[in-house]
């Protein structure tokens, strides 16, 4: 079921905006896609770019005998923060050459998980970019973990970059996985700096079933009607997964559409469930080839 674009769509005065976004490292090659994806994401919106360094800590070791901290310790961290200074001059450089504003702030993870570290500093940004390594690295289940601490952590949107050749920015058209659920509707409100630039928005449902509040065919309205009274021309789609999971579905879908951004909710069905049996949120971040945005 579609609405009268003519009495749903409202001129929007003026563009949602973001104006701090944060890069957070997972010290891969795909590092760079990340930051050059932000960059991107930063001139469009003409934000600051504020680059996330973790600098894992060792707890210093105690000798045996003496019950004293071992001695070469100090050393030891003054040689991983020469190194960190040394990177975050590299990526200054970076920041300058792609012609964005914004600085590398290192995090020295020393007795704290680095990951939440990272989640506390990005509160104060409006979206967080994260790069996916590739395929068949051995820093994949790290990033996965970095990304759901930093989902469930940080209060923001994820935007995570597919390792493969970036898409067109910004992006023209966009697929929206909606589901009834606080996470699915957190975002869709994240992403409407994005979707007002889109040139065809399509809100997407799976396997629909009928709600407290919708009958069966008329699942996603009121999604669709959010995005028209904000001024973006959207249209609903519903398909069946068809022994599919429902990630599988979407990554279809956007493939068929050509779409080059999806938004999706994270994590509706609780982090632990989805890490033992899996689910949309582990499907989408580990098999979509174009830049997600997540909301939790």
């Amino acid at each position: 079921m579609s609405l009268p674009a003519s009495q749903t769509t409202v001129p929007h005065a003026a563009s949602s905006r973001w104006r701090e976004i944060a890069v957070a490292l997972v010290q891969t090659r795909s590092d760079a896609l990340a930051i050059e994806f932000a960059a991107a994401v930063a001139r469009e919106f003409d934000a600051r770019l504020q680059v996330l360094q973790l600098m894992v800590m060792p707890a210093p070791m105690i000798d045996a005998w003496a019950m004293i901290p071992d001695p070469s310790f100090p050393q030891i961290y003054d040689d991983l923060r020469e190194a960190a200074r040394a990177a975050a001059d590299s990526t200054r450089k970076t920041l300058a050459a792609l012609d964005v504003p914004g600085d590398v702030r290192t995090l020295e993870a020393l007795c704290v998980e680095p990951a939440s570290l990272a989640a506390g500093a990005a509160r104060s940004s409006d979206l967080v970019v994260l790069a996916r390594p590739e395929e068949g690295q051995a820093d994949l289940a790290v990033a996965h973990a970095y990304f759901s601490t930093l989902l469930h952590e940080s209060g923001r949107p994820i935007m995570v970059v597919p390792p493969n050749d970036l898409q067109p920015y910004p992006p023209r058209r966009a697929l929206v996985a909606w589901s009834d659920t606080p996470e699915a509707a957190r975002a869709l409100q994240e992403s409407l700096p994005l979707l007002e630039k889109c040139e065809r928005v399509e809100v997407l449902l799976v396997d629909p079933v009928a709600s407290a509040l919708e009958a069966r065919e008329d699942r996603g309205s009121g999604a669709l009607g959010y995005l028209r009274r904000h001024g973006v021309e959207a249209h609903l789609n519903t398909c069946k997964s068809r022994g599919r999971s429902i990630g599988e579905s979407i990554l279809a879908h956007a493939q068929h559409i050509s779409a080059e951004l999806i938004v999706a909710g994270g994590y509706g069905h609780g982090k632990v469930r989805e890490w033992v049996i899996g689910g949309t949120t582990r499907d989408l971040f580990f098999q979509a080839r174009v830049p997600v945005l997540f909301a939790h």
